[in-house]
């Protein structure tokens, strides 16, 4: 798992490293890079959008299949398929951006607890000999087996002397200018509920990050429920009511368990997060959408209504059979009957419609 971590983590120690070449600040370089892999996701943002609505607009049709073939498993998920592929929908398409996401904070999580591989870029014999030094001012239990090259960094500030003694002054001293603190606030110290020892300014600042991480995650979720309560059924709703609790439990829960710095790159996405959702809403609202579609639907059947009165009105003026019913079984006249009465009961009560079955006509 350390190594997945560290797969994905290269590529984004990588960006980092860059952006850090400009900024000289570790926190700025974590919120200038976590709005730029924002910016990056956005079209999947727009794809997400555009599944959310194809998902809402095909509730109808989908109710419609569970009522008519409910108790033959085979042929719902047939009929399911047939009009996701109809419809050019994905099931995962609403999932993606999350799936990319978690993978990502991985990365995050291998960049923040690996800052000399990544940050300083120094050889993996150097940071293996800083680490030996490290322990011996600090002691063997004393180094977490996930944060050493943190500790390392605390090391070296709280006694320089032995590093400038066994690497050099220039490596020493790289150590020691890198600046990984935002407004004053260590960014590898990590949050807790009780104070432990800091200063009651730096637990609370430290606390605020799972706080706000939350509350911006409940933000989220808020603004996508918003944006789809009017089409969305029973279970779908269900459903996103359990994701509006569930998003800001993990995100509180993340935030306590990493450093502050993947706590701040969480809390940024799900700002930025926010402001999309709420632009993507503004110019592809779901609910507009689903209207618009529902009536170009209705203007549909009611034109393909009047031109089978039209055909009729003409059969019988003419004398002659109904076009639609000619050549046709008795099962098929019946069957076409009961489609049309089903037609006119759904257009006169705002009901679904549901396609006829043979086991109604028998």
């Amino acid at each position: 798992m350390i190594q997945l971590f560290s797969i994905i983590g290269t590529p984004l120690g990588w960006i980092m490293y860059q952006i850090n070449n400009f900024t000289n600040n570790y926190g700025l370089t974590l919120i200038i890079f976590s709005i730029l892999l924002k910016v990056c996701m956005i079209p999947l943002g727009i794809k997400q959008q555009k599944g959310l609505i194809s998902s809402a607009r095909m509730q109808p049709k989908m109710r419609a299949i569970q009522k008519a073939y409910g108790n033959n498993k085979q042929r719902y998920s047939e009929e399911l398929q047939k009009l996701y592929n109809e419809e050019h929908f994905s099931p995962l398409s609403s999932c993606l951006p999350m799936l990319i996401q978690f993978p990502i904070l991985f990365g995050m999580l291998d960049v923040i607890y690996y800052p000399i591989k990544h940050m300083l870029r120094l050889p993996a014999e150097t940071i293996n000999e800083a680490i030996t030094i490290a322990t011996g001012i600090l002691g063997e239990g004393n180094l977490n087996a996930y944060s050493k090259e943190i500790s390392v960094i605390s090391a070296v500030r709280q006694n320089a002397a032995p590093f400038y003694e066994g690497l050099g002054a220039e490596v020493t001293d790289k150590i020691l200018n890198f600046d990984f603190t935002m407004f004053g606030l260590n960014l590898f110290d990590q949050p807790t509920l009780t104070p432990e020892g800091k200063s009651m300014g730096l637990y609370f600042a430290l606390l605020l990050i799972p706080i706000l991480s939350g509350l911006t995650s409940l933000l989220m979720s808020l603004i996508t429920k918003q944006s789809t309560a009017s089409t969305t059924d029973g279970q779908l709703a269900g459903m996103n009511n359990s994701m509006m609790i569930m998003m800001p439990v993990m995100s509180i829960w993340i935030s306590f368990m990493v450093p502050a710095g993947v706590g701040i790159y969480w809390l940024i996405s799900n700002i930025c997060s926010c402001v999309q959702s709420f632009v993507l809403n503004k110019i592809m609202n779901p609910a507009e959408e689903i209207a618009k579609a529902k009536a170009e639907q209705e203007a549909q059947r009611e034109a393909e209504r009047q031109e089978r009165i039209e055909q009729k009105k003409k059969a019988r003026e003419q004398g002659i059979k109904d076009p639609d019913e000619k050549g046709l079984t008795q099962k098929e006249i019946a069957r076409r009957k009961l489609a049309e009465a089903r037609r006119r009961d759904a257009e006169r009560y705002g009901e679904e419609y549901v396609e006829v079955t043979d086991d109604d006509i028998k």
